[in-house]
């Protein structure tokens, strides 16, 4: 089945952000895989779309990433046009995160289980935070790329928090303990992911 236009937009305008987000070689190798993976059309999904109410703090983070130049606004716009298709949920494992939390963030699977386009191969996905909140420590085997499109800052293990600037990116090699957390403004960030698991 052919991919709809927003879909290849929204994957086109992230590859082209990663590319130039300034990213080392071993974060271009694992973002090479997933693209050229994502060469080859998945099985395509209309599942029924879902909002959560940090899907609030979507349109703010959206409008100020649009007011940058270049890729990064290409991939506010491209999610910008699926943006109506999403099913919005929370994290993974995250039944006992209290109540504030949940109201906080939202995550979107875009490609991958469940996602618009069914694959078990590679994830691409978006994540939301209300300003002020942290998503809390996790980690996960497959190798992971963070494109940023707000500002924010980011963790791994035990070392300092870090800003990537707005089109970095952050790179979690498989198993890698991180974090992410929001200052002033809604935290907008785009992940993919090497493999399902």
């Amino acid at each position: 089945m052919k991919r709809t236009y927003e879909l290849q937009l929204f994957i086109d305008a992230t590859q082209a952000m990663i590319a130039a987000s300034g990213a080392t070689e071993a974060a271009l190798i694992v973002a090479d895989r997933i693209f050229s993976a994502a060469q080859l059309t998945g099985e395509q999904h209309a599942h029924q779309a879902n909002q959560l109410p940090a899907c609030a703090f979507l349109q703010p983070a959206l409008a100020s990433a649009s007011a940058d130049l270049g890729p990064v606004a290409d991939l506010a716009a491209a999610i910008e046009h699926l943006a109506a298709k999403l099913c919005w949920t929370r994290r993974p494992n995250g039944d006992k995160d209290n109540s504030e939390f949940k109201a906080q963030h939202a995550n979107a699977l875009v490609v991958g289980p469940q996602g618009l386009e069914i694959r078990s191969d590679i994830q691409i996905g978006i994540t939301v935070l209300a300003p002020h909140t942290h998503y809390p420590d996790h980690h996960h085997s497959p190798e992971e790329i963070y494109a940023a499109l707000s500002p924010s800052q980011w963790r791994q293990n035990a070392d300092p928090w870090h800003s990537p600037w707005v089109g970095g990116y952050v790179h979690n090699v498989p198993n890698i303990v991180h974090s992410m957390r929001s200052n002033e403004d809604s935290l907008l960030a785009v992940w993919c992911l090497w493999g399902s698991g």
